[in-house]
């Protein structure tokens, strides 16, 4: 599984929470791949990579990442994404993420919980996402992907949370919104 793909999961169950305004401020996002060997193999070799890395070209990737509003960690085969919400981000509910895949999505709602099922184009995939709200300040998720890949359906679901961590980013850049207004 790519990077930026862990990135739209984040992003599909952010935009989703968006229905109930989240606060502005610094986030945190939490994402569990279950991952096949292969996959979480490949996930552990990242990681080593990136701790392996000389000190100084880890801060530079770590520099870049936050520029673009990204503080990422990928401790314990969860990926930890902190990011920023502006005021206008919250105001708007815009999903504060890069999210890749050219993708629709159609959402209900039922209380504290919403259901989406979205469909991506680039490249191809499609699945399922449950967000449990948690006022506005958290949420819990659930997402299902089915993708193919060398002919053969894969399945990778990703359970999460995410959670409000107070109202000053600190260095945390805000990320551009990809969601149109």
């Amino acid at each position: 599984m790519k990077f930026p793909t862990i990135l739209l999961l984040a992003g599909l169950a952010t935009g989703a929470a968006h229905a109930q305004h989240m606060k502005p401020g610094l986030w945190e996002f939490k994402q569990t791949p279950q991952l096949d060997p292969a996959r979480q193999a490949q996930m552990a070799q990242a990681q080593k990579a990136m701790e392996s890395m000389p000190p100084e070209q880890r801060q530079m990737i770590e520099k870049m990442m936050a520029q673009k509003g990204v503080n990422v960690s990928m401790a314990d085969g969860a990926i930890t994404i902190k990011t920023c919400v502006t005021k206008e981000q919250a105001e708007r509910n815009m999903a504060p993420v890069q999210q890749h895949g050219n993708c629709t999505q159609d959402s209900k709602r039922s209380g504290n919980v919403i259901q989406t099922h979205f469909v991506c184009t680039d490249p191809a995939s499609e699945g399922d996402a449950t967000v449990t709200l948690r006022g506005n300040e958290g949420f819990t998720n659930d997402v299902t992907i089915r993708h193919q890949r060398q002919g053969k359906t894969e399945v990778t679901k990703v359970s999460g949370e995410g959670r409000w961590l107070g109202a000053n980013c600190g260095d945390v850049q805000p990320m551009k919104s990809q969601a149109k207004p």
